[in-house]
Formats: structure tokens, sequence, C-alpha cells
């Protein structure tokens, strides 16, 4: 879904969409939809800038990070974005950016691309690290079997080969 500036009437509007999970799939390499995403928010114009607020909500899937077992998990995000045009920040000339200024994102000047801030709002709001438990066993490095479910037979015994001269010392 594409928001055309021009089409805002004084400068201000309302969007709102409902996307299918198939339309945002995959999202990223680790996070997939299970259910259907729902956009909405406000958009104001103000010069060369573009302010966009809005609200983000959907159910994701990622994997453990130990086990690598499908966790489903809410996704409810509210943000706040400011666009300016590509001239006007090659007009700003400034040699370094301030906190404010990191946060500005750059765009075409004619249309935000509202399936691109969906991806990337989704992505900020799904946990870097998740765990299907806290006390996760992982799985074996060596044979795969998920500790969870039951212990390997596998002797992990593996030393640092840095360490290993002072298993002599005893």
């Amino acid at each position: 879904m594409r928001i055309e500036l021009e089409n805002l009437e004084g400068g201000k509007g309302d969007f709102a969409h409902v996307y299918n999970p198939d339309e945002l799939n995959p999202v990223d390499e680790r996070v997939k939809l299970t259910a259907p995403a729902t956009v909405n928010g406000k958009i104001r114009l103000a010069g060369n800038e573009v302010f966009v607020n809005g609200h983000v909500d959907t159910r994701a899937q990622v994997e453990c990070d130990r086990c690598l077992k499908p966790i489903e998990l809410p996704v409810n995000a509210d943000f706040e974005l400011e666009y300016i045009t590509g001239s006007e920040y090659e007009s700003s000339g400034v040699a370094e950016l301030t906190e404010a200024e990191m946060s500005v994102s750059v765009f075409d000047g004619d249309a935000l691309d509202v399936d691109e801030i969906m991806k990337e709002q989704i992505l900020l709001a799904v946990p870097t690290r998740m765990l299907c438990r806290e006390d996760c066993k992982g799985i074996c490095p060596q044979c795969g079997v998920d500790r969870n479910k039951g212990e390997c037979k596998c002797v992990t015994e593996d030393i640092d080969p840095r360490w290993a001269a002072l298993k002599n010392l005893k």
C-alpha cells in the first residue's frame, strides 16, 4: 500500500489496512506472520517533512534460539516516524548527525510505502533473542537431540584447546 502525498487533503490524512499474512511474509528470515496484520494511523505533511503515527497489531512466529522450536507471539506496537526528502537531506550538508536526526528517514518525496513501514515495525517489535521457556536446554550440538525431550548419550568433554594445559595441573 502506497500513500500518495499529493492526495492528502490539507496535508493530513488517515490510513488503515489489513494485510493477509502471505502479503508480508516472509517479514525476515526469522520472522513469519501467522495472523492478519492490522495497521492504522495518521499522516501529516509539513513542508518537506512527513510525520507518521500509527499502530500495528498481528501475531508472529519465531524460532527458539536454543532448540529451534517455533514460538508464536503477539506483536502490538505503536510507532512515530519522521521522513524528509532526499534532496532536503543532501542540502542539509551536516557532517555530524544529532540524536534527533538519527531517527529521521529519507523517502522519494512523492509517496510512502506502508508495506515497508509494516515490515520494519514488526521486526522492531519482535525480541532479538527468544526462548520457548526460561529453562530451555536446547539441542545437542553433536547428535541433534532436543534435550528438553530427553537426554542424549553423547560425551561432552570438549575442552577449549587454550585451556587444555590446565587439565594436567591436577
